[in-house]
């Protein structure tokens, strides 16, 4: 079955620091690992920029494997339409980066 990786770039509001991670560690990857049979999500907090623009400081990686992604994003979609997911209000959308990548080739590991 095919892997995928769903990739969100955030940053949260101003003063809403502690509500954003809050949100996001408790409620947000919970609700969509276990709503949509994703194999995991772990969040990453950026050290250095090494190329680039982007301004966001935080990452979240969700673990896919599934036949078809765009079934999966769009039960996504209805379920934030319908409000099944809990949205919040400490996220600065206008900064937000989300994409869904397929792999491509076999991972590399040490020899």
């Amino acid at each position: 079955m095919p892997r995928y990786k769903l990739v969100a770039l955030t940053t949260p509001l101003p003063g809403r620091e502690g509500d954003y991670h809050e949100w996001y560690n408790t409620t947000h990857l919970p609700e969509l690992v276990n709503k949509f049979g994703m194999h995991g999500a772990q969040r990453y907090e950026l050290v250095a920029k090494l190329t680039g623009n982007d301004t966001n400081p935080y990452l979240a990686i969700y673990d896919i494997v599934c036949d078809d992604p765009m079934e999966l994003l769009g039960a996504i979609g209805k379920a934030m339409a319908t409000g099944e997911l809990t949205q919040s209000d400490a996220s600065d959308m206008a900064t937000c980066y989300t994409a869904l990548f397929s792999e491509l080739g076999e991972r590399v590991v040490p020899a």
